[in-house]
């Protein structure tokens, strides 16, 4: 396998402490929500950051699709994500429940369909969710 680009980020303290990026270029303080029994605070959390990463690897997938089907995006468009902590009564293990909400304004909505698919099997995001995690991805 060829690595195209690799990086390493270092959590200390969990939850309540705060990640690193190797070369520096992150560092972002963590804190827990209240919502899983922190104390809320400042900082940000595991799933911002994830949910944040997903949406910008998504909608660069998008461009790309768009060059590959000659599609043209406007400028504006954006990707909205959202990650959520879930538990289930049948499953007491925590999961995560992501959603894609996509806003691709001007668009003609069966292109827009096309889009987003194609950009769903280029996304590697996508890939290493699909067989875990199910995503919903909604055009708005």
């Amino acid at each position: 396998m060829n690595i195209l680009y690799s990086t390493q980020v270092t959590a200390v303290g969990g939850r309540d402490g705060w990640v690193g990026s190797i070369d520096g270029a992150l560092k972002v303080n963590l804190s827990t929500p209240k919502a899983l029994g922190g104390r809320g605070g400042a900082g940000s959390n595991p799933e911002q950051l994830f949910a944040a990463a997903y949406a910008a690897c998504f909608l660069d997938a998008l461009r790309a699709a768009a060059v590959e089907l000659k599609i043209a995006v406007a400028e504006d468009a954006n990707v909205t994500a959202a990650v959520a902590i879930v538990q289930s009564r049948e499953d007491p293990k925590l999961a995560l429940r992501v959603g894609l909400s996509v806003d691709l304004a001007g668009l003609d909505p069966d292109e827009a369909r096309a889009l987003v698919a194609h950009a769903d099997v280029l996304s590697p995001y996508s890939r290493a969710l699909r067989e875990v995690v199910e995503v919903r991805i909604q055009l708005t």
